[in-house]
């Protein structure tokens, strides 16, 4: 059963914003937009996913090459890497990182993650407008989610249990996204995600399948 609340919007951010930074990046993106701006802004990431293939098998090939690095590295690096090189961008997985720490209203920017901002804007095109905001969100919210999701696959990992199994167990009974913020008669309100890993809604994440199969690749080599 849907939780109606899903379907409210999410808390208001700052629209009156300078260009090209973090808080730029919060207003302009799908995942902190208004209704009116929402479905414009969710279809320009659409776009981006849609000619997107073989992830699980580039996802895969990647970790492979990777094997000697730390788990974590891997985590953090392969996802991005992978969505980012099918974006036509190099690996940014270091500046993502950065930004994804200070992505969300609740924490704080730093210069760091507004210097990394300026570093990504450059690396898709120099444009400051929606679809760089769209690219950029995308390889945000994959990297945090992602590395958590299969950092948790393999600390619950049993003998004998395939990829795509230890996912979705996971998913039901540990899922890296446990909550979302809703706005409610002017207050923000936590909605609980332990029945929709993945969100509900309109906001329902738009990038499950490309993230199951980014984590499945992963997995089936660190799980060797």
């Amino acid at each position: 059963m849907e939780n109606p609340l899903a379907e409210a919007p999410v808390p208001p951010v700052p629209q009156d914003v300078e260009p090209g930074g973090v808080r730029w990046l919060r207003a302009n993106v799908a995942r902190f937009s208004r209704p009116e701006d929402h479905a414009r802004r969710r279809a320009l990431v659409v776009a981006e996913l849609t000619p997107m293939s073989a992830l699980r098998e580039k996802a895969f090939e990647l970790t492979r090459k990777s094997r000697d690095e730390p788990v974590e590295r891997i985590l953090w690096t392969v996802p991005v890497a992978v969505l980012a090189a099918e974006l036509g961008l190099p690996d940014v997985s270091r500046d993502i990182a950065t930004v994804s720490a200070a992505y969300h209203p609740h924490t704080e920017t730093g210069p760091d993650a507004e210097k990394a901002m300026r570093r990504l804007i450059e690396d898709c095109g120099g444009d400051v407008d929606e679809r760089t905001a769209a690219r950029i969100g995308l390889l945000v919210q994959a990297c945090d989610a992602t590395a958590k999701l299969v950092g948790k696959a393999l600390e619950a990992h049993r003998p004998g249990e395939d990829a795509a199994g230890l996912l979705d167990r996971v998913l039901r009974e540990d899922p890296p996204v446990r909550v979302t913020r809703r706005w409610i008669n002017g207050a923000v309100v936590e909605v609980d995600l332990t029945e929709r890993p993945f969100g509900a809604g309109p906001k329902r994440c738009p990038g499950q399948a490309h993230a199951m199969d980014v984590a499945k690749g992963i997995l089936e080599v660190l799980l060797c």
